[in-house]
């Protein structure tokens, strides 16, 4: 339980600095954004490869490991884990498509045609930041006990989400301030849907999935 709740601790207060200071076209986000955003544009010849990786985290995509998880783990006998990714990941996708049209952030100038709505937050790095943190949370920490292995693990996974996030900002599909808000976004909705399941865990099949 303690790992969710500083999951929301530490990801709730950056996502709103970052929504909020958006929201209010504050000037140090423009900068925020100016130096990262030319940072990762700094290697060339990227496109091709950044493409590639951006369809691997497209929104559908995520949700077609979304089920192969669930599956897997229904089989196994493991249903309130399957029943907690897939509620986790849809009910983050409608969030997102609430923040998108609150703020209604344009996309960068120059972004692809296929890349069209608003750009905040970035669907395919929330996406693919609730199943990174879940794995990280909730799935490795139950099944792996050698700490070391989980340690492996976890950096895979966050070397994997850093790169889904360096791919959307080359294509200009989304300013860095766009990916950054969406990975605390994850991490904040991972913490509060596993502690909302708790008592739905135990209630239907007396298994304490946290």
């Amino acid at each position: 339980m303690k790992r969710y709740k500083n999951a929301i601790y530490v990801g709730l207060p950056i996502f709103l600095i970052f929504a909020i200071s958006i929201m209010m076209h504050l000037t140090w986000i423009n900068s925020f954004d100016s130096f990262f955003q030319n940072l990762v544009r700094s290697i060339p010849n990227l496109k091709g490869l950044m493409l590639k990786i951006t369809v691997l985290a497209a929104p559908k995509v995520d949700l077609v490991w979304m089920l192969l998880i669930a599956v897997v783990l229904w089989l196994k006998k493991m249903r309130p884990l399957a029943t907690s990714i897939v509620v986790t990941l849809v009910s983050a996708d409608a969030i997102g498509w609430i923040i998108k049209h609150i703020i209604q952030r344009a996309r960068p100038a120059g972004h692809l045609a296929i890349d069209d709505g608003f750009s905040f937050p970035s669907g395919h790095t929330l996406g693919m930041g609730i199943i990174v943190i879940w794995l990280m949370l909730v799935l490795i920490p139950k099944l792996v006990k050698n700490r070391t292995y989980r340690i492996w693990l976890d950096v895979v996974l966050i070397v994997w989400l850093i790169v889904v996030m360096y791919s959307r900002v080359y294509v200009l599909a989304h300013y860095p301030s766009d990916v950054c808000a969406s990975v605390t976004l994850a991490l904040t909705w991972v913490g509060i849907v596993e502690i909302c399941l708790k008592e739905l865990a135990y209630k239907l099949w007396k298994v304490d999935i946290l």
